[in-house]
């Protein structure tokens, strides 16, 4: 695979993955629990306090996908 496919192949996983805030263990309304905000991954749920560490994970994660 030359670097074009490779980059076409991790092109559409990377822009699944964004860093945000996100509500980890949503709360049940009915109860009246509450939720905790966090930051990190929102599509994954994947707790990071900086950006270094998704940054970390987006490479982790996304190239061995594309590699498998």
């Amino acid at each position: 695979m030359n670097r074009s496919e490779l980059l076409h192949a991790l092109q559409p996983e990377i822009r699944r993955r964004d860093f945000e805030n996100f509500v980890d263990e949503p709360p049940a309304v009915a109860r009246g629990d509450e939720g905790v905000v966090v930051s990190g991954c929102t599509t994954c749920k994947k707790r990071f306090n900086m950006k270094g560490q998704f940054a970390d994970r987006m490479a982790d994660d996304v190239a061995s996908r594309a590699l498998r």
